[in-house]
């Protein structure tokens, strides 16, 4: 499974895996409404008492993996125990995506996340995105609250993008343009319920 944004192998994966319904390649609702379904057909259609495990591969930010592990405990928990089902969520990340933390054998030596900086590893992504972490119900009633009232402009530009992009190109395009463009296929994934036909054709092309 693995969201549109991640690097070219994960996705390439997850995408020959989709046509065969192995894996999915969307958005965090999707990737989860997946894992959810095939657990409960290997709950459904287990006939045996035989152990079964099935196995997921997630190519994501590392706060989703709470609400998959949780989700898949509460279909196994409700799933007749002698169906001896297992589940098991590995989520890969690049050496750059964590941290050593320089503690003891008997402590956590790894941490998701970068070091430090701003950026993200082209190697694998940030394992924990600290900027998806700063979306919470407060911050966005503020927002709005803010643009309601009006005349806020000073307040609400530290809330704008970073303009580091600004002025930048890659190719023909804008760096800032580019840079949303697997946003805006996930949102149109998640409308449509299918892959922008624009995104499969350059796919295609560049194979070629």
């Amino acid at each position: 499974t693995a969201h549109l944004e991640v690097p070219g192998e994960m996705f390439e994966v997850a995408m020959i895996k989709s046509l065969t319904d192995d894996g999915v390649v969307g958005s965090t609702s999707n990737i989860l409404n997946f894992i959810q379904r095939k657990v409960q057909e290997e709950a459904d259609s287990k006939t045996s008492t035989d152990t079964s495990r099935l196995r997921f591969i997630l190519g994501t930010e590392a706060g989703m993996v709470t609400s998959i592990v949780k989700s898949v405990q509460e279909i196994l928990k409700a799933t007749d125990q002698s169906k001896n089902i297992d589940a098991e969520i590995i989520f890969p990340v690049a050496a750059e995506a964590v941290t050593s933390t320089g503690e003891s054998d008997d402590a956590l030596k790894l941490v998701p996340g970068v070091s430090g900086g701003e950026g993200c590893s082209t190697a694998g992504g940030c394992a924990t995105c600290p900027y998806m972490k700063m979306n919470d119900l407060d911050s966005v009633m503020d927002l709005l609250t803010m643009i309601d009232e009006g005349n806020k402009e000073p307040q609400l530009q530290k809330h704008l993008p970073p303009d580091r992009l600004s002025g930048r190109s890659i190719g023909d395009k804008s760096a800032t343009d580019l840079g949303y463009e697997a946003i805006l296929c996930m949102r149109s994934f998640m409308k449509e319920q299918r892959i922008p036909e624009d995104l499969c054709e350059r796919v295609v092309q560049g194979q070629q």
